[in-house]
């Protein structure tokens, strides 16, 4: 389980499986260095010295405002809850 900043604060079954040697600090997940947004989408990569996600687009930026800009109201993508359980 990770924290809202990304920093690992749970392992199910973590010092049963890993004992005490488990250093959740090593674990926190990456921050990305670069995040662009287009038409609501969001992009993240992890070079920052990448091309601007403007440029990376080129004339795919027509195809998608085709595709998302359909109604006035926009678009929203909804997906399905993300849950896991695992009975221990």
């Amino acid at each position: 389980t990770f924290n809202t900043e990304g920093e690992l604060i749970g392992v199910v079954a973590g010092d049963k499986v890993y004992g005490q040697k488990l250093n959740k600090k090593e674990w926190s997940l990456r921050k990305i260095p670069r995040v662009e947004t287009y038409k609501g989408m969001i992009f993240g990569n992890m070079d920052k010295n990448a091309m601007s996600l403007d440029e990376y687009l080129g004339e795919l930026k027509w195809y998608l405002d085709i595709i998302l800009g359909r109604s006035d109201g926009g678009m929203e993508v909804k997906g399905g809850p993300q849950r896991w359980v695992v009975n221990t």
